[in-house]
């Protein structure tokens, strides 16, 4: 069951725009009622390599699919984030600033998802919510 992000009012399948405030959708929350496993899989599509599984498991939620689907590209942008970081290792000064600005960048869209898992809500990452590496 999803409701309104803004006003909590319950949305039916398929909406575009809560009915009651005219919210869009993407910024849906998911009942309270979804069910546990769906918040560790979801945690677990932004935990690096780990999103593999709730990527790769079937039947899963629309939520954790979602979830799954922005873990992916996180994770292929992470990695060619720190390919072109380690273009750079042969500057000491460079290679250290890039570093720190790549693993601090990672690290907060990470924090950012699992925020948006543990608050149930449909969320795109900031800044990079709009690159889709892997089509869900």
């Amino acid at each position: 069951m999803v409701f309104c992000s803004k006003c909590g009012s319950q949305l039916n399948e398929g909406d575009k725009a809560c009915g009651n405030c005219g919210e869009p959708v993407g910024g849906a929350r998911y009942s309270e009622t979804s069910s546990s496993n769906d918040m560790w899989m979801g945690i677990l599509a932004y935990l690096g390599i780990l999103a593999l599984i709730p990527y790769l498991v079937k039947d899963q939620t629309p939520f954790v699919r979602a979830h799954a689907v922005r873990g992916i590209n996180l994770l292929i942008l992470e990695v060619i984030a720190w390919v072109a970081v380690s273009v750079f290792a042969w500057v000491p000064v460079l290679d250290v600033i890039l570093s720190t600005v790549v693993g601090l960048a990672c690290f907060a869209l990470s924090l950012i998802g699992i925020i948006n898992v543990a608050n149930k809500e449909d969320k795109d990452l900031p800044f990079i919510g709009t690159i889709r590496l892997i089509k869900g």
